[in-house]
């Protein structure tokens, strides 16, 4: 029984059939969870790891792109129908001028900027060459970081599930052994209020 058979969810089928069509839209959409779980799914042998992160990298890559060219074309439309989108463009708007490469290597760890920042390059005046080559840069840096991170996590709790199957009868020894203790102490202290009261 792996993590996803763990974790109750059939997941095995559906990440055989759906896998990296699944890595590439959440990617394409959001972002860390998706990569994580791909990734976490490829510890477990569903998918294949350089596959998952290849996936996520376009995905990733076009999803910015999306984004950008939302900021050149249809910032304000956009941006009236997304009121938070828009106000976190606001916010970054004047980082972007000063600091349009740094952003665009690191606004996909900049929490909640993720949509935000490609939109606010596009509506400022960063040349569309500069964004896609410093973007290629910073989709590699987050895949690469993220990717392993959720391999290594999927990797470190399978283990950590073997050694709880390998000990179960100790685990579940040690569970009764603490209900017990807890039940045995609420009947002592109402024992005790009520001999006392």
């Amino acid at each position: 029984m792996g993590l996803l058979d763990w974790l109750g969810l059939d997941l095995a089928a559906l990440t055989r059939e759906y896998g990296y069509w699944f890595v590439f839209a959440g990617t394409f959409l959001e972002g860390e969870a998706t990569l994580v779980v791909g990734m976490v799914a490829a510890s477990q042998g569903l998918l294949d790891p350089l596959g998952v992160a290849l996936v996520a990298f376009v995905g990733t890559y076009l999803g910015d792109l999306a984004y950008y060219v939302i900021g050149i074309r249809y910032a304000l439309p956009f941006l009236a129908r997304f009121p938070r989108v828009a106000g976190r463009v606001s916010r970054i708007s004047g980082w972007v001028k000063r600091y349009d490469i740094a952003i665009i290597l690191a606004n996909r760890f900049l929490y909640g900027f993720r949509i935000a920042a490609p939109i606010a390059l596009g509506m400022s005046a960063v040349p569309a060459w500069r964004f896609v080559v410093f973007n290629v840069a910073g989709v590699a840096i987050w895949t690469a970081a993220i990717g392993v991170a959720g391999y290594l996590f999927g990797t470190a709790i399978e283990s950590l599930l073997q050694d709880a199957r390998m000990h179960d009868e100790l685990l579940m020894a040690a569970v009764v052994l603490l209900i017990a203790t807890l039940l045995s102490g609420r009947w002592i202290a109402r024992r005790l209020t009520r001999n006392g009261g």
